[in-house]
């Protein structure tokens, strides 16, 4: 076998796998012995049919397998001896053809493959980011200690509706003459929170609303044309939203008001767990730390998410891609085309960027992924999954039980490895880089998220 590489360029090259029947005989005769074990054919028990007869009836696909391979074998063989680092996977030349296919023949398979860019990493303390840190004041302290206490109260009775108060209506679909829609969208329980309505004139009708009153309004108007939210409310399929009338009657048939939950020990206990807070002073204190500690965390992911960017974007990092379009068009037909794989293209070029730049920069860190950071990764997602204020109440001991079965499994393993590497290379690059701190306020925070989310996503 004689196997030769052609380097077109830093980004592409040719293999050129050279075979005769010598390297691939052997593997004729473990694929006859294969198909022997499995043949069953009759006069013949199982397994026991002639060497010769298998041939016969097979020969010319065990060829084409030993021959394939072979091949395969000469290439990888290669790749892995010389430590060539390729892009995607190796794809053959439109030129390679086999025409005839002949026991002891020689054949030569060529392969086109990407090479990986190579790159200087350019990251150093003249890279400057800007960590937010956000102002907790007393406001956002008195915020989050009434929202506690209205998610621990209780909904009570009200003869008539209020800002803060939920509506309990039925909701049917009227005809463009006035009356009710025979057969259209009917709801018989549509729950209403009088303080989510931004039509200013929907909200009055709501306001003052006693037992049974009955007004009509545009649906579209009320649910501020929030499709998915009105698909819900009135149990119908998304898809169908945009072809029902606009006008529906609403006819109040309850009312309620959230009771708020008193600033006790029984609400202390409920919320935290029995004796961890123990004063209103205390609780106040808590809650601010929840808030610190939330809001640092998307101050994390706001400035990890620019520095890789910014990084990534800075070194320039090129790539093989006429062939690595082919090469989506040849391993993921399912997906790629030749008339969408140019638009397609960008996100798939972005994240093997993404992707190179997280190997250079552990690699010259000489920082590795272990198991103990594969696990606290998958401790770290599953404690987020409790929500954004912490785990309160559930150990690690018990989190350790909740991924234990979720980590023998291929796919959810794949992606904590991926979030392991991501947590390291984002170590290593704070290290190296200079970060700069700056206080703002929380609404000028969550515009900075929103606009950060919106350029992102896009």
């Amino acid at each position: 076998m004689n196997v030769t590489f052609d380097k077109k360029d830093a980004l592409n090259g040719t293999i050129s796998v050279n075979i005769n029947g010598a390297d691939y005989a052997k593997e004729i005769d473990t694929k006859l012995k294969e198909y022997q074990k499995r043949a069953n054919i009759p006069g013949f028990r199982p397994g026991m049919a002639p060497k010769g007869m298998i041939e016969k009836m097979y020969g010319t696909t065990v060829l084409l397998e030993a021959i394939n391979s072979a091949a395969s074998r000469g290439l990888f063989d290669y790749i892995e001896e010389t430590k060539l680092n390729i892009l995607g996977q190796p794809v053959l030349t439109e030129d390679t053809k086999v025409d005839e296919l002949v026991k002891g023949n020689e054949y030569t398979f060529k392969f086109d493959v990407g090479l990986a860019p190579e790159f200087t990493l350019n990251i150093s303390e003249k890279d400057v980011f800007t960590k937010l840190k956000v102002a907790i004041d007393e406001k956002q302290i008195d915020e989050e200690v009434d929202r506690l206490q209205k998610r621990s109260g209780n909904l009570i009775d009200v003869d008539t509706a209020s800002e803060n108060d939920i509506v309990y209506t039925t909701m049917a679909e009227l005809e463009e003459s006035g009356n009710t829609f025979e057969g259209g969208v009917y709801s018989d329980s549509t729950p209403i929170l009088i303080q989510s309505i931004k039509n200013e004139a929907i909200k009055n009708e709501f306001l003052g609303s006693t037992k049974g009153k009955s007004f009509d309004v545009n649906v579209f108007d009320l649910f501020d044309n929030d499709q998915t939210e009105m698909s819900h409310a009135l149990n119908i399929n998304k898809l169908a939203v945009a072809d029902i009338n606009k006008n529906f009657r609403v006819t109040v048939k309850d009312m309620k008001s959230n009771e708020k939950a008193d600033l006790n020990q029984e609400l202390f206990d409920k919320v935290y767990g029995a004796g961890v807070v123990n004063s209103v002073d205390e609780l106040r204190l808590r809650i601010k730390g929840e808030l610190e500690n939330y809001f640092n965390g998307q101050a994390d992911h706001l400035i990890e998410h620019e520095m890789l960017d910014t990084l990534v974007a800075k070194q320039k990092i090129e790539l093989p891609d006429a062939f690595l379009k082919r090469w989506l068009i040849d391993r993921h037909a399912d997906k790629f085309t030749t008339e969408n794989v140019d638009e397609n293209y960008s996100n798939e070029a972005n994240y093997l960027r993404n992707h190179i730049f997280e190997e250079k920069v552990l690699g010259e860190a000489g920082v590795k992924v272990e198991e103990a950071d594969i696990k606290e990764a998958a401790l770290n997602y599953t404690r987020s999954m409790f929500g954004a204020y912490g785990t309160a109440g559930i150990s690690d001991e018990m989190l350790e039980g909740i991924i234990e079965p979720s980590m023998k499994k291929e796919d959810y393993r794949s992606r904590m490895i991926n979030l392991a590497v991501s947590q390291k290379v984002r170590d290593v690059i704070k290290s190296k880089v200079k970060i700069e701190e700056k206080e703002v306020s929380s609404e000028a925070f969550f515009k900075i998220v929103a606009e950060h989310n919106d350029q992102h996503h896009q």
